[in-house]
């Protein structure tokens, strides 16, 4: 049976073609005329009425003369992974975005695995062919799927850092908190930290500095620095505004500030961050937080 590439599944997993109700047409492009023959020779089946090109480009021309193209299947036939040309590939995959492909390669080292997925071809298969079956290879294939796969370690070796300048506009602060989110969560965050507690605390603080920090004022910006790692996050906010004393903000749990609005969004940022550090007379507010789940 066919290995694909270092024996790891590369293609999606096989499910049904949710476009088995269309026949894709099918296209077979090799440079080598004897290699494709002989792959053409060990495979268990392969489809009826295909057309061969000797080239990517040739197929390109030929699509472009087509009046409709629905959903094209090409399966690329090569003697190794280094004779793929690879800039007409990346053109094909632009103006026909309704095609996938599958590539049956004598050989292919790893950097042109990974050349071939990134320029979206569907499956890798290498030697032996003899139970390939590529009737069943088109139908279980899904069309524009990313092909651009997780590596489950990588954010753990990771860290990243984004800097932000924004209009002192509140209808930025949804959109940050909607990328930080996913940072966290691409980084191995608490589903309770990345969905809810850590950008609740960011949407007070990058709010503060709007209302509070900048007074409001559409001609001041608030600066946003954030770090993240597999271990913490750290977001920097730093507003232009005239700076207050926070030594002087009262604890709104205790007493008649109870009943009072003021105070409540930095208790807020401290009940939920492991640290809220005020610098620069309160014109920067340092959030940080662990992640527990961090090993």
């Amino acid at each position: 049976m066919a290995r694909r590439y270092s024996e790891r599944i590369i293609s999606v997993e096989a499910k049904a073609n949710h476009n088995s109700g269309r026949s894709p047409a099918v296209y077979v492009v090799s440079s080598d005329h004897d290699f494709l023959k002989c792959v053409l020779d060990d495979c268990a089946d392969i489809p009826a009425n295909y057309k061969a090109f000797s080239s990517i480009s040739d197929l390109s021309r030929f699509l472009s003369s087509v009046r409709k193209l629905n959903l094209a299947v090409v399966l690329i036939i090569e003697k190794n992974g280094a004779a793929v040309d690879a800039p007409a590939l990346r053109e094909f995959k632009l103006d026909f975005p309704q095609s996938f492909f599958i590539a049956l390669l004598g050989s292919c080292e790893q950097r042109y695995n990974l050349r071939l997925q990134s320029l979206g071809v569907q499956n890798i298969l290498l030697p032996p062919f003899s139970d390939v079956s590529i009737t069943k290879e088109i139908s279980t294939a899904l069309p524009n799927v990313p092909q651009f796969k997780k590596h489950p370690d990588l954010f753990k070796r990771g860290q990243m850092r984004v800097n932000f300048l924004l209009p002192n506009d509140l209808s930025y602060v949804l959109g940050l908190n909607h990328f930080i989110s996913l940072l966290l969560k691409e980084f191995l965050f608490p589903v309770s930290d990345s969905r809810i507690n850590i950008p609740l605390a960011c949407d007070e603080a990058v709010t503060n500095a709007m209302l509070h920090g900048n007074k409001s004022n559409p001609d001041k910006k608030v600066n946003i620095q954030v770090y993240i790692s597999h271990s913490r996050f750290k977001i920097r906010v730093m507003d232009q505004g005239e700076g207050f004393d926070i030594g002087q903000v009262e604890n709104p749990t205790e007493g008649e500030n109870l009943m009072r609005s003021s105070g409540r969004g930095i208790y807020l940022m401290k009940s939920i961050m492991d640290t809220v550090v005020y610098k620069d007379e309160g014109r920067t507010v340092e959030l940080e937080k662990r992640n527990p789940q961090a090993k």
